[in-house]
């Protein structure tokens, strides 16, 4: 798959010129029915979001009446009149059902030669959810900072939490803190309040790695 996919993405920039960021140029339908992302510098992405629009609940807004839009005959009385404004559209990202089926696959990312997978999810007592990844490197940089970003999502796939943590990181001058290639390290627990554990029985997230310092 992973081959395959490279081949798309070398397809793609004959086509399309390169922009001085990362871009989507293509997108393909794997066998399993995933659909994945292409992007101009040879990185590619579950396409896992899809928006719903649906409109806000109109709240009714009273004004004082005007000259040719209420006759009020033979009374000096104040009048009001209600307005009830158009309704506005609310676009909300949810996790498409193929992403919900295969949420599995979510669970992982990488970049830059280093692989991060969920590890482990508990509740404390207050009823915080933990989080713990695993790092896997298979890069010859030695990072000492890698940052990831957690999106947390209810059973029914709506998007609940986001959270950017620093799922690594070294410490000052101290070189076997350093993740290196050929290393496989756990992170901390990171503690995410506000998540309700009836509606995260399906542990839906998905990951998406950041910014990335390394040492030689």
């Amino acid at each position: 798959m992973y081959k395959a996919l490279r081949t798309y993405a070398s397809i793609a920039l004959l086509i399309f010129s390169v922009p001085a960021l990362a871009e989507e140029v293509a997108r393909v339908t794997l066998e399993n029915g995933a659909t994945v992302k292409l992007n101009d510098d040879f990185t590619w992405e579950y396409v896992i979001l899809e928006s719903q629009t649906k409109p806000d609940t109109a709240v009714p807004v009273t004004l004082p009446a005007t000259v040719g839009a209420v006759v009020v005959a033979e009374s000096n009385a104040p009048t009001t009149v209600e307005v009830t404004p158009t309704p506005a559209a609310a676009t909300t990202e949810t996790l498409t059902s193929n992403a919900i089926a295969q949420s599995a696959l979510l669970k992982s990312t990488a970049k830059g030669g280093v692989k991060v997978s969920l590890l482990n999810s508990q509740w404390d007592e207050d009823g915080r959810l933990g989080l713990t990844f695993e790092l896997n490197s298979n890069s010859p940089e030695h990072y000492v900072m890698i940052e990831l970003e957690i999106s947390l999502f209810a059973d029914s796939g709506a998007l609940i939490n986001k959270e950017t943590v620093k799922v690594w990181q070294a410490i000052f001058r101290m070189p076997d803190t350093y993740l290196r290639k050929g290393q496989t390290r756990d992170s901390r627990i990171f503690w995410i309040e506000g998540i309700d554990k009836a509606q995260w029985t399906k542990q839906l997230m998905s990951l998406k790695m950041g910014e990335m310092d390394s040492r030689m």
